[in-house]
């Protein structure tokens, strides 16, 4: 017996298709239940684009009528009401086939969505295309979530990322992807189903992405213990589900070795859910434990194949095989044995193997090659830093092998062309590393105190002597301890808060060769000799900007990727938006104060060329005005062989004073002409000499005109004036109440106080909170009866000109 209940009347019109369906089924969900329907309340996705279907699966606590009482508060919540049909799955399907959704989210009734959880995942269906939408998973209440599924990915393939690895339901699915390939939730299994469910999904997917940058979902363990998972089962429900999942890779995954790799997947499951619980403990010892061998050996005559060994950790391996060659007795010691008590790797001429239980045992018989780490070890290494130091950049870092202490330790860093042709070797030393024992070495079974190293890399000697061929060349870490070798190509730090920044590059005094480290798209650390591929590029700012008499002045600083401040010389150039037109700017080196330069937009670079310079925009062109139009600020810096450029950007510490002022200028034969500096929205210097943005009118601006609420015979008049240098005698407020004659009041300005009106201001930056204020009052007359309307208006006469304000009209 199914009932529904919508919020909304019959009477209504059906609300437009909304973008995300979210699917949940309940069954005694409480007091969990009401933390999840309020994150689903807090979704920045926006309510009118999220429909929210809740099945009631029978639930014998509060949790039916706590879904009824909030489809009052949910504007898009339908709750259906059902008798329990004893699991999720078909609760999951009913919505699944009542969903509008553009896409379909499913939820547990006991978890929570982060707030922005819909609107990223949504986005990056719609951005890709995406049929399936993984979002990052965290652990509630003691639960532990692996996150290795969950790398930031727009298109994550099925077979060569971990994606895979995730096959809970909590996912984004494009409801099209569903429907045309019938794709529901197995009604005869209550373990597993969500398996089923997602491998058929992600089979039938074109685009897999993955939100991996944000916690998106937030799975619980319950206090109260009710999960479907820890029910009793039978032998062959606990089988049944993982044979289907393989039934179903078989039949659709043709390629043999992907078809492998995700085989291989649930070998690790049918060993770590399934056999070892089993085989550890002896309360499972008898028919249960002989049905479960049974069963798992049905399904492993059915699928195994060596290939998928390197696809198994050592230790699952070396238990399946036990359960291959029929070794009972030895499954169940290692079922026990617990992989962190164990014994030091043990190496010998260049191979290593882990003493697991067994190793070397007469009476067991077990090949060494079960035992052997050798193929399977992997270097692990970090750059921790790398600079100039003169004209040597100087890479410092650390390297290990896994499981391997570092004693009889040797590494060199090697630098080698793209193509893999020319290899150099690097002057390498090694450096202390306590720490990573400290970190890595569980509890004292491995020391890698002797994994750091320090490079020096000499642009000029670097190949045998002489300077290394112009293109892109890779640093690479080689790696001997005991016997073994690694060698691994060096990455570089994304640049997440808290790391080190690539340094900027050099210039080779002789012949100008530009030497740029640089990160490549892959996250590797790489170097362009010759600026083939990063050529020495420009950078600059602008700390002050402000007019000195007629003359408008700036000071800032600038570099060319850390060519020696004193060999760069700086020019600023004005240069016109319309026609191209430039005009060098006077200018001279000057001192900039380092905490200045602290605030400017760039990482990691110091800036080495400070300067000052000055224009008067009536006599900037040669003694000409400039001529009107947008120019914008350029720098130009010039050193032995190389000269660059770059559009100057002002430091977040200019203030509204120091950026977008009108100046009314007046030239020699009397015409007025209207300058402007300010900063564009991307954050550059620029200035508008011809009142194209900036006029008079725009900066006076009337925040406020009201009554008195005091007096009501006074009329409180505030407003902010963003033309600079203006005189007393050139600002008026010209008053009319009523139909009486105009008249006209001098004005006072004044520097903001804390609480004064800020009116929205025109042009690019549509700030005016640090402009000049003013405050009068204006008697309005009339009596209780009547209240003649009072009309205001801000003037400015300048240059012979009459500017004013937009008018403000109170009663």
């Amino acid at each position: 017996m199914l009932h529904a209940i919508q919020n909304k009347t019959d009477t209504e019109k059906p609300s437009p298709s909304p973008v995300v369906t979210v699917v949940m089924a309940v069954y005694n969900g409480m007091p969990y239940l009401t933390e999840a329907l309020e994150s689903l309340e807090r979704q920045t996705i926006g309510a009118q684009r999220v429909e929210i279907i809740a099945v009631d699966d029978g639930s014998t606590d509060d949790s039916g009528a706590e879904l009824d009482r909030w489809t009052t508060r949910l504007p898009h919540l339908r709750v259906i009401h059902q008798e329990n049909s004893g699991g999720p799955s078909g609760p999951r399907n009913l919505a699944i086939d009542e969903a509008r959704g553009r896409y379909v989210f499913i939820a547990d009734a006991d978890d929570v969505l982060g707030d922005e959880a819909l609107e990223r995942m949504v986005c990056m269906a719609e951005e890709n295309t995406s049929d399936v939408v993984l979002g990052r998973m965290a652990g509630l209440g003691g639960r532990e979530v692996s996150v290795l599924a969950f790398k930031h990915a727009a298109r994550a393939d099925l077979y060569t990322s971990d994606v895979y690895r995730s096959l809970n339901p909590q996912k984004l699915f494009r409801r099209s992807l569903l429907n045309d390939h019938g794709i529901r939730f197995p009604v005869d299994l209550w373990l597993g189903e969500d398996q089923m469910f997602c491998t058929e999904a992600m089979l039938a997917a074109h685009v897999i992405s993955v939100v991996g940058d944000y916690d998106c979902y937030y799975a619980r363990r319950r206090e109260d213990g009710q999960h479907l998972t820890l029910r009793d089962r039978s032998a062959w429900q606990s089988v049944e589900p993982v044979k289907r999942v393989m039934d179903l890779i078989a039949e659709r995954v043709a390629d043999t070795d992907n078809r492998r790799r995700l085989l291989a997947r649930h070998f690790r499951q049918i060993m770590g859910k399934v056999l070892l619980p089993v085989a550890a403990s002896e309360k499972f010892a008898g028919a249960f434990r002989d049905d479960t061998y049974r069963y798992v050996r049905e399904v492993c005559d059915t699928y195994w194949e060596p290939e998928m060994i390197p696809h198994l950790p050592a230790l699952t391996w070396l238990r399946l095989y036990c359960f291959l060659e029929g070794r009972y007795a030895q499954l169940e010691v290692l079922a026990r044995f617990e992989e962190h008590s164990q014994d030091p790797e043990i190496v010998e001429d260049g191979r290593v193997f882990r003493p697991y239980p067994f190793f070397r045992d007469p009476a067991a018989g077990i090949p060494d090659e079960l035992f052997e780490m050798t193929d399977r070890l992997k270097a692990r290494h970090a750059v921790t830093g790398a600079r100039w130091d003169g004209g040597i950049l100087t890479v410092t870092g650390h390297a290990r092998i896994d499981a391997v202490s570092t004693r009889d330790v040797r590494t060199r860093l090697q630098l080698r062309s793209r193509d893999g042709r020319r290899v150099y070797d690097l002057p390498t030393r090694h450096t202390a590393t306590p720490h990573l024992t400290e970190e890595h070495g569980k509890q004292g079974r491995y020391d890698f105190a002797l994994a750091g190293w320090e490079a020096e890399l000499d642009p000029g000697t670097a190949a045998d002597g002489g300077p290394p061929e112009h293109g892109v060349w890779d640093l690479w870490a080689v790696v001997d301890i005991q016997g073994l070798r690694r060698e691994v190509r060096l990455g570089a730090p994304a640049g997440r808060p808290g790391q080190w920044v690539m340094p900027a590059g050099r210039v080779r005094a002789a012949g100008g060769d530009s030497v740029v480290p640089y990160r490549t798209k892959g996250g590797k650390f790489a170097l362009d000799i010759g600026g083939g591929v990063r050529g020495l590029a420009a950078q600059g700012m602008i700390t002050d900007q402000r007019w000195d008499g007629e003359a408008l002045r700036w000071t800032g600083a600038g570099w060319i990727d850390s060519v020696p401040g004193e060999d760069a010389e700086p020019q600023l150039i004005l240069r016109s938006r319309q026609s191209g037109l430039q005009v060098l700017v006077p200018t001279r080196r000057a001192h900039v104060p380092r905490t200045d330069l602290d605030a400017a937009p760039a990482h990691g670079v110091p800036a080495e060329v400070g300067f000052t310079a000055e224009v008067d925009p009536l006599t900037a062109d040669g003694g000409s005005p400039l001529p009107p139009g947008v120019w914008d600020l350029h720098l130009r810096l010039t050193a032995p062989g190389v000269t660059r450029e770059t559009r100057l950007r002002a430091v977040t510490g200019l203030t509204t004073e120091q950026l977008w002022r009108v100046r009314p200028l007046s030239d020699a034969e009397g015409h007025l002409r209207l300058v402007t500096p300010y900063m564009t929205k991307s954050g550059h210097l620029a200035i508008d000499s011809g009142g194209i943005y900036f006029t008079p009118e725009s900066q006076l601006l009337l925040a406020e005109g009201a009554r008195d609420p005091d007096s009501r015979r006074e009329f409180v008049v505030r407003g902010r004036v963003g033309v600079y240098g203006v005189r007393p005698d050139e600002l008026r407020l010209r008053v009319t109440v009523g139909d009486g004659p105009p008249r006209t009041m001098a004005l006072a300005l004044a520097p903001p106080r804390p609480g004064d009106p800020a009116p929205r201001a025109v042009g690019p930056e549509r700030n005016a909170d640090q402009w000049p204020a003013f405050t009068v009052r204006v008697p309005a007359g009339g009596g209780p009866f009547r209240r003649p309307a009072v009309t205001v208006r801000l003037e400015l006469t300048t240059g012979g000109q009459l500017f004013a304000s937009r008018p403000h009209t109170a009663r």
